[in-house]
């Protein structure tokens, strides 16, 4: 059984579900649109604030993904507590989120700047980027601050991988990722429940 915390349209989660091999698909969201969507794509989707306590037994799930959530998050402690308690042991996690170490991001600090992937308002300001939409990203992690966090909440690291290097041309970027994953601008982290 897999569970996708932010599952959006659910096509994620079923490609993620092929590659498992599994058929019970679950998944949480606050888009009701997105939820009827993913409905649609077999999945059993429920309106839920994963800030709170998950809607789910202990022990539940084999699998835990999420894309792009945690830096929406205000209690991230209680999305690791959550994702341990309802994770079967043995059973593991996939979480992706931006980073704050990333090149650009440390470029705009340096230079004195807002960095572009910390959003402070509904729109980027602080930075050359002034005026443009923002995805509301409250907080952001580097490798070593996403490990520690995993390890508090008595997961064991895995694995810790980066993709993507703006402003470079995606095969470029690829190669890169695979020798400068900490300065990516996309963290992904594998954490497992002992």
């Amino acid at each position: 059984m897999i569970l996708d915390v932010g599952c959006n349209d659910g096509n994620l989660t079923v490609k993620a579900a092929e590659v498992i091999e599994t058929k019970n698909l679950y998944g949480i969201d606050l888009n009701q649109d997105a939820l009827e969507k993913a409905s649609y794509n077999g999945i059993e989707a429920i309106y839920h604030d994963v800030n709170r306590r998950f809607p789910f037994e202990d022990s539940y799930f084999d699998v835990v993904i999420s894309n792009q959530v945690l830096e929406h998050i205000v209690d991230t402690d209680n999305f690791f507590r959550e994702i341990h308690r309802i994770l079967k042991k043995g059973g593991y996690a996939v979480i992706s989120t931006p980073n704050i170490s990333s090149f650009h991001n440390l470029a705009f600090l340096n230079l004195g700047m807002q960095p572009p992937g910390l959003h402070v308002s509904e729109i980027q300001v602080g930075n050359p980027l002034y005026g443009t939409e923002t995805h509301g990203h409250i907080k952001l992690f580097n490798v070593n601050s996403l490990k520690d966090l995993a390890r508090y909440h008595r997961f064991l690291v895995e694995d810790i991988k980066g993709i993507g290097i703006y402003p470079l041309p995606v095969k470029l970027s690829c190669i890169l990722s695979k020798f400068l994953g900490r300065y990516c601008v996309y963290l992904t982290i594998k954490i497992r429940k002992n």
